[in-house]
């Protein structure tokens, strides 16, 4: 029985290959994308869950009107000493150069004469492997951290460094501390999905006998990130709740200054180390974090394009199904029983289903490197783990769509059928239509959606952001001893031809940018929130940007170094005082007891140092000899010849690191890469769920085509016009998408609108979006239909009428 069924299944589909062929490519489509989206949400829900019990793990934040990571460093050990709830904590930060930039060391394995940059350092209390659990390969961690003169390395470093060799007990010198650090342990490399990164850790004990008086180990300084690890069965929420009071312990904060913060919700939280990759968009993330938004979008792009594939796939075969009914008849006629019948047409959809399964491996094993690089995964098929959800969702897809022909066809009269008079049912084409309309639908949703990402992107690209980003060089200053030396590296660089000025910052628009209070003298109970930077003489003029009040910092003026600032306009409004030039100013740049004087010399107008997602904040430009870029505008005319002799110039000011660039422009375009990456994949799955449409659309026609040759070879003999008989044949499947275009559209405005909330700065939706898109997908219908409208409006009356 089994093998007869099997037989006629393969009959049937080589009778009918475009229609197998069709209904194949549509649902392994939809497969493989729906698992491309599984690996894609299982990578990115996966960050920070390889730690030990990693639901008991915990960051400390500051939540304020510009909340952030970074929390006192004595905050951690304190929390351990009086909370019992608290098992374990541990306090660590990068290793930061001027205006909070990681700085750059120089580091030298002597036996080999190997020397490479690095950046990527951690200073961590000896808690630290106690909180993280990260696995020692060799040493002791925690008696590493003991160690002043100790460093642990990742096991890619140690092998960057030493090899195949031992490194246990090896030197490594340290340019510019000029130091020679011991080898102590190694620490398996940091998993991909984990929010801290490193390659080196040191001591907390190191950084801290430069000056163990520092403030920036005090109660005082907002500057490390604070971990803690909770005994099991704790509430969170609970402990989160006693923080405010018991802060006051160490940091001195009046009865009046308490009840400000509770009335406006300021204060410590207690957040899951599981949900900052997806959910935390704080100030001085430690790495580049993901967005939840971004992740539903995508996995509701996957699911539609499956809705479609699988809708397409009932559809198909619900009509071809229909279109068998004479075969059933005569099948009947013969003594075939019902549950013969049903089972036949089950096993046909589910041998399809199979075939399908099959395809979409190929798929998925052909579309994985592409995937890989657009997303910077490394995800390969484990057949193991995606095969058995792949047969179990073939298998339902195919008993679903086997379900109509197998109760309801099986169940029809032979006498009926063979006479001629059998007709498909109303509901049969009214479920088909609705299917039709949620299919476009969907491929409306998907469309107009894409559109407006990437207008979004665009106005991004091409948004004024009040500098000029194009041009302009930007090349790391690793050694603090170089901003010194700017105006000697400024007159060897304007030599060369092309290049028209030269200027150097401490930070980049793109970047991140260090935050302290200032407060006119006058007001001091005013005080404002303000992001810094520190410039030279020419950085308006290489950055273009615009002064509208007072001037900016000159040569020969000593007061401009020690006593005057600029700022924006948005610190200008924010301050809310009249003629804003010639007013003193206090700086907390280091804590409240000694903020720095200086009056404002000049207003620049505002300009975005921050992405579009945020809004723009005040800002305080300083001229302080700090610098961490060498900003080069230049001509591009000749870039390589020009390239080479900047290159020249930075290693004899500087040989012992090593010269890199990159331009602005390219800086800030990085910010927007999961933007990016979220617009393309986007409009991947929206031609994915088009062409699965129309696939569906183009069989859907053909066989409902061949049900009206007679109808439409009658209306010939009786005159009708081959525009008539087209625009007969079209109106019903334009009339399903003009449907389908006005039901998604409300859907994809919310959808959009919603996922445009990301942005301070964004596009308006504007209905000529859904126009173009409904349009373009009426269009692509006709298309779809062109050849068999045409091919059935030119039948030959006189073949298909001659046996009436």
């Amino acid at each position: 029985m089994l093998t007869n069924y099997i037989k006629i299944a393969l009959r049937s589909i080589s009778k009918n290959k475009l229609h197998t062929i069709i209904n194949v490519a549509g649902l392994s489509i939809g497969l493989a994308s729906v698992f491309l989206m599984a690996f894609y949400i299982q990578y990115e829900t996966g960050y920070d869950k390889f730690y030990p019990e990693p639901e008991n793990l915990y960051r400390i934040t500051w939540e304020n009107e510009n909340p952030q990571t970074r929390t006192p460093h004595p905050m951690a050990q304190a929390l351990v000493m009086d909370f019992p709830e608290v098992e374990s904590a541990v306090s660590l930060s990068p290793l930061w150069a001027a205006g909070l930039t990681r700085e750059t060391f120089s580091i030298h394995n002597p036996e080999k004469d190997l020397r490479f940059d690095e950046s990527n350092i951690l200073a961590v209390d000896t808690t630290f492997f106690e909180v993280f659990g990260f696995p020692i390969v060799r040493g002791n961690g925690r008696q590493a951290l003991k160690n002043i003169n100790g460093i642990i390395l990742t096991q890619t470093t140690a092998k960057k460094y030493f090899g195949d060799e031992n490194p246990m007990g090896k030197q490594l010198a340290v340019y510019p501390d000029s130091v020679f650090l011991e080898v102590m342990a190694v620490v398996e490399d940091v998993p991909k999905q984990s929010h801290i990164q490193f390659d080196f850790l040191i001591s907390y004990l190191r950084e801290k006998s430069y000056d163990p008086e520092d403030s920036y180990y005090s109660w005082a300084d907002f500057g490390h990130y604070n971990y803690i690890r909770l005994k099991r069965g704790t509430n969170p929420k609970a402990l989160e709740g006693k923080l405010m009071p018991w802060i006051r312990k160490y940091i001195n904060v009046s009865d009046e200054q308490f009840a400000i913060a509770v009335a406006n919700n300021i204060g410590f939280r207690v957040q899951p180390v599981t949900d900052i990759h997806l959910k935390s968009h704080l100030r001085w993330e430690l790495e580049p974090n993901g967005n939840i938004e971004y992740v539903y979008i995508m996995v509701a792009a996957a699911l539609l394009t499956l809705i479609i594939a699988c809708i397409n796939f009932m559809n198909l075969m619900t009509a071809k199904s229909a279109d068998r009914a004479k075969e059933i008849a005569i099948r009947k006629s013969m003594g075939a029983l019902r549950q013969q019948l049903s089972l036949q047409f089950l096993s046909e959809s589910v041998f399809i289903s199979l075939m399908a399964i099959v395809v979409a491996v190929l798929l998925l094993e052909g579309a994985l490197p592409f995937y890989n690089s657009l997303t910077g995964h490394s995800i390969s098929l484990i057949y193991a783990e995606v095969l058995p959800g792949l047969l179990l969702f073939g298998l339902l897809m195919g008993l679903l769509s086997g379900i109509y022909p197998a109760l309801i066809l099986s169940g029809i009269q032979p006498h009926g059928i063979l006479k001629g008079k059998f007709q498909t049912s109303g509901s049969g084409n009214r479920l088909r239509s609705t299917l039709i309309v949620v299919q476009f639908a969907i491929s409306m949703i998907l469309i107009s959606g894409a559109l407006i990402i990437f207008n979004q992107l665009d106005y991004i690209r091409n948004k004024n952001l009040g500098f000029n980003q194009e041009e302009l060089l930007v090349v790391p200053l690793k050694n603090a001893d170089l901003s010194r030396r700017i105006e000697t590296i400024r007159t060897e660089l304007l030599k060369i031809k092309g290049i028209t000025a030269v200027s150097a910052s401490s930070n980049m628009p793109g970047g991140q940018f260090n935050q302290n209070g200032i407060s006119l003298v006058e007001k001091p109970q005013n005080e404002i929130s303000c992001s810094e930077v520190f410039v030279d003489l020419e950085f308006l003029k290489v950055m273009n940007i615009e002064l509208t009040e007072g001037r900016f910092f000159e040569y020969g003026n000593l007061e401009d170094s020690t006593l005057h600032f600029v700022i924006n306009e948005s610190a200008a409004r924010q301050l809310n005082t009249p003629d804003i030039i010639g007013k003193e100013l206090h700086w907390y740049a280091y804590d409240d007891d000694r903020p720095v004087r200086g009056s404002v010399i000049g207003v620049v107008k505002d300009f975005h140092f921050q992405s579009l997602h945020d809004p723009l904040r005040p800002l305080l430009m300083v001229l302080n000899p700090a610098y961490n870029h060498l900003l080069i505008r230049l001509n591009p005319e000749n870039f390589d010849d020009q390239l080479a002799q900047i290159q020249d110039v930075y290693e004899q000011v500087d040989p012992n690191f090593i010269f890199e660039f990159d331009f602005l422009s390219d800086r800030l375009n990085k910010q927007y890469e999961a933007e990016q990456r979220t617009g393309l994949m986007f409009s991947i799955f929206a031609f994915l769920a088009m062409a699965i449409a129309c696939f569906g659309l183009f069989a859907i026609a053909m066989l409902s085509f061949h049900q009206r040759v007679k109808e439409i070879s009658v209306r010939k003999v009786l005159g009708a016009s081959l525009f008539n008989l087209m625009v007969l044949l079209l109106k019903d499947f334009t009339r399903l998408i003009v449907v389908a275009v006005m039901l998604a559209s409300p859907v994809a405005w919310w959808m959009m609108n919603r996922w445009l909330s990301n942005f301070i700065y964004q596009v308006e939706i504007y209905p000529s979006v859904f126009l173009v898109s409904g349009i373009s997908l009426v269009l692509l219908a006709w298309l779809t239909l062109s050849y068999l409208t045409l091919k059935t409006s030119r039948v030959n009356p006189a073949e298909t009428l001659k046996a009436e």
